[in-house]
């Protein structure tokens, strides 16, 4: 998928001794509002800091290899625009993915409702495909006296599909790496059901490589 002008590269390597044959790859999209934080949580997965500044973005892309489940997997991450001026490009993010991080902010109801709209986009594009999500409310540090959305709303409308949720906090490192795993770990899981698995070339959004 080609970049923007602004896009950004970035990539990490972690040690892994899972042999070569399970190495897979594996392509996440960051959805969600703009401002809720998702640049923030990406940026904290990838480099462990939280970002000092923040550009306006309209589509930025980072890289990481890590061991998940025995599997050695290149991670390529895709941090989506939040405004209004780019939902034109949403059905090409979607397709692009697999693994779907739906972020909004606890303080914004606008922003939970735009992450279920969202969902939805997904689960109707991918229908055929295996595909995987998470719900992440971000800025869970700020307190419940900052709370606009409740987790026992979010918690029912997600366990009504199926999908989990976790609330984080990119500042204060609260549940991001595991919102990025557990999407991959779900990926993995439904592929290897699928009976796939150890299978070269491209599997349930998991490609061999």
């Amino acid at each position: 998928m080609s970049e923007s002008s602004n896009s950004r590269q970035e990539s990490i390597q972690s040690s892994s001794d899972a042999p070569k044959e399970n190495e897979v790859e594996i392509k996440l999209v960051i959805l969600g509002k703009s401002l809720v934080g998702k640049s923030a949580l990406t940026y904290r997965f990838i480099n462990d800091q939280f970002p000092t500044e923040h550009d306006t973005t309209i589509e930025d892309q980072y890289k990481i290899k890590m061991n998940i489940d025995g599997f050695n997997c290149h991670i390529e991450i895709l941090d989506t625009a939040g405004q209004d001026d780019y939902q034109s490009m949403l059905e090409t993010w979607i397709n692009f993915g697999s693994g779907f991080l739906l972020v909004y902010s606890i303080d914004d109801v606008e922003s939970y409702n735009e992450a279920k709209k969202k969902y939805e986009k997904v689960v109707t594009i991918k229908k055929n495909d295996i595909h995987s999500c998470i719900f992440v409310g971000n800025k869970c540090d700020l307190g419940e006296e900052s709370r606009r959305v409740s987790k026992s709303e979010v918690e029912e409308y997600t366990n009504s599909k199926g999908v989990p949720f976790l609330e984080a906090s990119a500042l204060k490192t609260i549940n991001v790496r595991e919102s990025f795993i557990r999407v991959v770990h779900d990926l993995l899981e439904k592929t290897q059901k699928k009976g796939k698995s150890g299978v070269r070339g491209k599997m349930c959004g998991c490609e061999i490589v």
